[in-house]
């Protein structure tokens, strides 16, 4: 009897250091989950992405190669010239000028968005290593606290009614909590893309800043040097919203009903507009297009503070949930360590138990829960 009691013993000091490990990952299974789900999404957005890119550059040598036969052709301008048509020509190579210029700018900003997707995944896949590492420890408690109780209790237990009744209990509020975590951890995300996507969109502001600036210094004659440098900042905001775009669309296909944030289109100039054929009229008209796409992007960058302090409130809100259920499930897994304990101590102060006094059957809720990690 003596050693029967020192099983116990024994047996009730490692529930208790189980139970603490346990609480301590808790959340580690719904973390690793939406990491891995968030890291597939990268995986479809890189994949469209790098086929997207290699489209544009396709297109960009495509376009080069038509512009060259223009740029390059003194057969071709004599022959135009010859037959009357000089003009025709002009008006051919600056088509193929134009669009070979602006294949560069649509490739470019493919390739800042392909950039962007991968540095996201190499952060992702960190963070996924870290989750990892605890789901892993969370399983690895789990599976012994598992073993422990069915080295104990297997299945009801007869003459231990309060035992069945405190699993069931406990059961019940680890599949709560497991919910509730589950939730918590996408409304973490979607907060992270947010504000991803809000820091992208002040990125996009600077940049308009930027070319606010140089049109002003462009309608004062500040010349060729002032276009390039207003170009080539619009070109930046465009890459800038061509990431909220797909920040917008990664958090769309978690929360379908999340809203827009509104027209966000940047003012898109053309080399040959604004260089070659710069002048007055066309800088007016770009500086005006430049301060609609600040007053867009402005308005956009309010709805995104909104959505996100909206978002706050409800991960707050979620919190208070999960701190709630997290105490009751501490509480429940006390109340079945104390009944185990209490059945320990009957068996080992010689008490002897009735066999017939099972307890009473219930139903399991089914858990909703993501899938245990496994290794």
């Amino acid at each position: 009897m003596a050693e029967l009691q020192e099983r116990i013993q024994d047996a009730s000091s490692k529930n208790a250091a189980l139970l603490a490990g346990l609480h301590e990952t808790d959340s580690a299974p719904s973390q690793l989950y939406q990491q891995i789900n968030y890291l597939h999404d990268l995986d479809d957005q890189i994949r469209k992405t790098e086929k997207h890119v290699n489209d544009l550059k396709k297109r960009t040598a495509s376009e080069l190669k038509d512009h060259k036969k223009y740029s390059e052709s003194t057969f071709r301008r004599f022959a135009h010239k010859a037959s009357g048509k000089k003009d025709r020509f002009e008006e051919k190579a600056a088509k193929e000028e134009r669009e070979y210029f602006d294949a560069i700018q649509e490739q470019k900003t493919g390739e800042d968005q392909l950039a962007y997707i991968k540095q996201l995944k190499s952060e992702a896949e960190v963070t996924r290593q870290q989750y990892e590492v605890q789901a892993q420890r969370h399983d690895t408690l789990q599976r012994e606290l598992d073993a422990l109780y069915d080295s104990i209790f297997q299945g009801p237990s007869p003459g231990f009614p309060d035992e069945d009744q405190k699993e069931n209990e406990c059961q019940q509020a680890s599949q709560t909590a497991a919910q509730i975590a589950q939730s918590l951890e996408e409304q973490k995300h979607i907060l992270f893309l947010m504000n991803q996507m809000k820091n992208k969109l002040m990125e996009a502001g600077r940049h308009l800043d930027n070319a606010h600036s140089a049109s002003q210094m462009d309608l004062f004659g500040g010349g060729t040097l002032s276009s390039m440098r207003k170009r080539n900042y619009l070109e930046r905001a465009e890459s800038s919203i061509s990431q909220v775009r797909m920040l917008q669309a990664q958090i769309k296909r978690i929360r379908p009903n999340i809203g827009d944030l509104g027209p966000m289109n940047i003012a898109s100039g053309s080399i040959w507009g604004d260089v070659v054929f710069d002048n007055i009229f066309s800088d007016m008209d770009m500086h005006e297009k430049i301060k609609d796409s600040e007053i867009q992007i402005q308005s956009a960058f309010r709805k995104a503070k909104e959505k996100i302090q909206a978002e706050e409130g409800r991960l707050k809100h979620t919190q208070t949930d999960m701190q709630r259920v997290n105490e009751a499930l501490q509480h429940a897994r006390k109340e079945l360590q104390k009944a185990r304990e209490e059945a320990f101590a009957r068996v080992g102060a010689g008490e002897r138990i009735d066999p017939s006094a099972m307890a009473p059957p219930f139903e399991e809720n089914p858990s909703e829960a993501p899938p245990a990690y496994s290794a």
